[in-house]
C-alpha cells in the first residue's frame, strides 16, 4: 500500500511539474532562438524608424536609465539620432536646459546646481523626487561634453508648459485644465518641435521619446465610456509607420495599487529559465505578442503585438531598484516648496500628499540628506509568482 501511494504521490507532482513546463514552453522556445541585446534591439529600430517611443518602467527605476545611457552614448546614436523627448521636465525648461547641455567644461560643482536647479523645477508637482531625472541629466552633459559639438544631443523635455517660477493662485485653475488635456499638450510639443527637426538642414532627424507606462501605448482605452488617448497614440496618428514603440520588462498595477507580474509570472519565468536578461526583439509573430495586453488593469480586447511594436527585456525583477529623496531639499528651496504645496493642495486628488511633505518641512526636520532604495512591493511574493512555473 505504501509504495502505492508513493508512486501516486510521484506521479500527481510529475504531472504539476509538466503542466507547469508547459505553460511556459511557447515562450522558452522562442526566446532559446533570440539573441539580440536590449540596446542593439533599440539601435536597431532607428534603422526602420523615425521615433522610438521607449515605455518606462516606474519612474524611479534606476536600471532601465542604465540601458537608457548605454543606447545613447553609442555612436550609432549620436550620430544618426541626436534628439531625445522625455516626459519628465515640463517643456518651460527650455531653451536654459539644451543651453547649459551645449556649454562644455562646466567645473563639477557648476553642473550640480544646474541639474538641482532644473529638478526643482522640472514638474507640475512642487517637486520631483525621483533621481533618475538628475541621474539622466548628469549622463546627457557628460556625453557631450566628450563628443564633438555636431554630435551633441538635444534634450526635450515636454511635460506641461508651467512655471513655478510665475505660479501664483490665478495659475492653478489654468493648470488643472491642462492636466486634464495632458497627454494631447505633450504629443502636441513633441510633434511641433520634430517637425521643426524634420524641416531643418540638420542630418539627424530621428528621435527618442521616453514616456511612462500608458503615456508610451498606442490605441485608445475606455474608462466609464471615456476614451483616454494616450501621447504615443497621437504620435502614430501623426506618423504612421514611421514610429515604433518598445515595451521594457515591468510590473503592472494591480486592483490593490501593488506591483504584479505579467501574464502572472510566465514572461518573467521563461527568461529566468533560459538564462537570459538582455534580449529584445518585435511582438509580432511571437507567443509573446500574442498574449492578452495585461499591463492595463481594466479589461480590453487587445493583446501586446496590438498596443507595442516591440520588448526589450533588461535584467530581472530581482535587480530593479528605485531610487528616491529629497536632495534637493537646500535651504533655500524649503520655502519655496511650501509655498507650491500650498497652492497646489487645492486641486485635491492626489495632490493632498503633499501635505503630508509640507507637515514634515515646517517641524524644521533636515530631510535633504534623506534618500530611499526600494524594490517592487510586494518583492517576495513576485519572486514566488514567476517560481510557480519553473518548480
Amino acid at each position: 500500500m505504501r509504495e502505492v501511494v508513493i508512486a501516486l504521490y510521484l506521479l500527481l507532482n510529475t504531472s504539476v511539474v509538466l503542466a507547469q513546463t508547459n505553460a511556459i514552453s511557447s515562450y522558452t522556445t522562442f526566446l532559446k532562438k533570440q539573441n539580440q541585446s536590449a540596446k542593439e534591439y533599440i539601435l536597431g529600430l532607428f534603422d526602420r524608424y523615425d521615433i522610438v517611443i521607449i515605455c518606462e518602467r516606474f519612474h524611479g527605476e534606476m536600471t532601465q536609465y542604465e540601458l537608457l545611457t548605454d543606447v545613447i552614448s553609442d555612436k550609432r546614436f549620436y550620430g544618426r539620432v541626436g534628439n531625445i523627448f522625455t516626459e519628465i521636465g515640463v517643456s518651460t525648461l527650455n531653451p536654459g536646459l539644451n543651453t547649459f547641455m551645449h556649454t562644455k567644461d562646466l567645473p563639477d560643482d557648476t553642473i550640480a546646481q544646474r541639474i538641482m536647479l532644473f529638478q526643482q523645477n522640472s514638474s507640475v508637482w512642487p517637486g520631483w523626487f525621483n533621481k533618475n531625472y538628475p541621474f539622466f541629466l548628469d549622463k546627457v552633459y557628460r556625453l557631450n561634453n566628450l563628443i564633438p559639438e555636431k554630435y551633441a544631443l538635444s534634450l526635450y523635455p515636454s511635460d506641461l508648459p508651467f512655471s513655478w517660477a510665475t505660479a501664483d493662485s490665478s495659475s492653478i485653475p489654468e493648470l488643472r485644465l491642462m492636466i486634464a488635456n495632458r497627454d494631447s499638450i505633450i504629443a502636441s510639443q513633441i510633434i511641433s518641435k520634430f517637425n521643426e527637426i524634420k524641416q531643418a538642414n540638420a542630418e539627424r532627424k530621428k528621435a527618442l521619446v521616453i514616456m511612462n507606462y500608458r503615456h508610451a501605448f498606442d490605441k485608445v482605452f475606455l474608462i466609464n465610456n471615456v476614451a483616454l488617448k494616450n501621447v504615443a497614440y497621437f504620435l502614430f496618428k501623426e506618423y504612421g509607420n514611421r514610429v515604433a514603440n518598445v515595451l521594457l520588462n515591468t510590473v503592472g498595477p494591480n486592483n490593490s495599487g501593488n506591483a504584479a507580474l505579467l501574464q502572472d509570472g510566465k514572461w518573467d519565468a521563461a527568461f529566468d529559465v533560459v538564462h537570459k536578461e538582455n534580449i529584445g526583439f518585435d511582438f509580432a509573430n511571437t507567443p509573446f505578442g500574442k498574449d492578452t495586453f495585461d499591463l492595463w488593469p481594466y479589461k480590453t480586447n487587445y493583446v501586446y503585438k496590438d498596443i507595442f511594436t516591440g520588448f526589450a527585456f533588461y535584467k530581472p525583477i530581482e535587480q530593479h531598484y528605485m531610487v528616491e529623496g529629497f536632495k534637493i531639499v537646500d535651504s533655500g528651496f524649503k520655502n519655496e516648496l511650501i509655498r507650491r504645496i500650498n497652492l497646489i493642495s487645492s486641486l485635491g486628488g492626489e495632490f493632498l500628499k503633499m501635505l503630508e511633505m509640507k507637515k514634515i518641512l515646517e517641524t524644521g526636520s533636515d530631510i535633504s540628506k534623506y534618500e530611499e532604495t526600494k524594490k517592487y512591493f510586494p518583492l517576495d511574493s513576485l519572486i514566488k509568482e514567476k517560481k510557480q512555473w519553473v518548480n
